[in-house]
């Protein structure tokens, strides 16, 4: 009788030493993690995460977490100064041979969330190559992460002619929608590998639409078949809007353009046209532009047109010469004479304004045109927005020093 009683006091005392032994508290991979993508500290995080590596029984999470830390410890410093650098070289250069996709998948959800590592993750990314933009291609196809977009697309750039494949695989995709085709086609361009021309050429281009064409053409122009130019001019006073828009996307790319077609497209009633037309004008620079890109500020335009109006004058002002001369005054009377009405477009101006070179030019036109006396009466007088008072202010003190 006494055996069978012995029997299960065993097994307790079994059960519980296995108990006993099973971690406590947070796991490896929740502090590796943790250490590496809220603290930044790639040391603690991989110490943490090879522990983790044994101990889990999904491998993915905590090799995506290494790779990561291994790469951001190597471009931090921190791993030369832990005198490290020689072990976290060959450990990152192993285990991206060694990426496979559920692994390259879990990096892709780790990078989705903005964090210090993130730009050291997509150039892990970027050295796997074609196997990596197989991955990124397909997650940018589905919009699985909103949010990195840019940032997918970005990295597939970089990745460069080893992503020419998988990219054609997913255009020829009956599944894939035209506007995804229209942005791979696009990266293609951006790549610029001439070795894509004879594939783009044998696309079945049947069921695209007028915008996908062009899109299509511009990025054989880009390749090098001029041929396609005046397919692409076209395009900018076409009854669609979605051609107009692939059109001015496609004007920054083209070469010896007459810039009066483009001055005029600053009239078209899509902000997203006018505003690819006007970063089209900071590459075809005239003095022709300069007052149809200022009265842009009195339209009804969105914002993304009047941010591309900033970043275009900037350039002029930048160039200096002629393309600087005559207008940073009549940016001034805009705002003297209530000609802009929205407090967000009288900041964009006092942007362009504060360039060193058109400081300049308005104290030398302010002696005759009176702009400081002009400008200060409408600060103390009209101006209700205090951002707009605070960049006045600091647009006067620049003037009278």
């Amino acid at each position: 009788m006494k055996k069978y009683v012995i029997i299960p006091l065993i097994l307790i005392i079994f059960t519980c030493i296995a108990c006993d032994t099973k971690q406590k508290g947070p796991s490896h991979l929740t502090v590796g993690r943790k250490s590496l993508i809220v603290s930044g500290n790639a040391i603690e995080a991989v110490n943490t995460l090879v522990e983790a590596e044994k101990r889990e029984e999904d491998k993915s999470e905590p090799r995506a977490l290494l790779i990561i830390a291994y790469s951001y410890g190597l471009s931090q410093g921190t791993a030369k100064a832990q005198r490290v650098e020689a072990e976290y070289r060959k450990q990152r250069s192993e285990r991206i041979a060694a990426l496979n996709e559920a692994e390259m998948e879990k990096m892709l959800e780790i990078l989705s969330e903005r964090s210090v590592v993130q730009k050291d993750g997509f150039q892990a990314l970027v050295e796997k190559g074609t196997d990596a933009a197989a991955i990124l291609v397909k997650y940018y196809a589905n919009a699985t992460y909103p949010l990195i977009q840019k940032d997918i697309i970005s990295t597939i750039e970089k990745i460069g002619s080893d992503a020419i494949d998988p990219l054609f695989e997913k255009i020829i995709d009956p599944q894939t929608s035209p506007t995804v085709k229209m942005n791979l086609i696009q990266v293609i361009g951006e790549i610029g590998d001439k070795k894509a021309i004879e594939k783009l050429n044998a696309l079945d281009t049947t069921d695209y639409n007028d915008a996908l064409k062009l899109t299509l053409y511009t990025t054989l122009y880009r390749l090098g078949e001029s041929k396609h130019k005046s397919k692409i001019l076209a395009g900018l006073t076409a009854d669609e809007v979605e051609v107009r828009r692939a059109a001015a996307m496609a004007m920054s790319n083209l070469k010896n353009i007459n810039t009066s077609g483009l001055i005029t497209a600053l009239n078209d009633t899509d902000s997203q046209v006018v505003a690819d037309v006007v970063k089209s004008l900071a590459v075809h620079k005239t003095t022709a532009a300069v007052k149809p890109l200022i009265n842009i500020f009195k339209t009804e335009h969105e914002q993304i047109a009047k941010k591309a109006v900033v970043s275009t004058l900037q350039s002029y002002a930048e160039t200096g010469g002629e393309l600087s001369k005559g207008w940073a005054g009549d940016l001034c009377f805009m705002i003297i004479d209530k000609e802009v009405t929205l407090p967000q477009d009288r900041l964009h101006i006092l942007q362009i304004l504060s360039h060193p070179t058109l400081v300049k030019r308005l104290k030398a036109v302010s002696k005759f045109r009176d702009i400081d006396t002009k400008l200060y009466d409408y600060l103390q007088t009209a101006e209700d927005s205090d951002s707009v008072k605070t960049g006045i202010n600091n647009l006067l003190n620049s003037i009278r020093r």
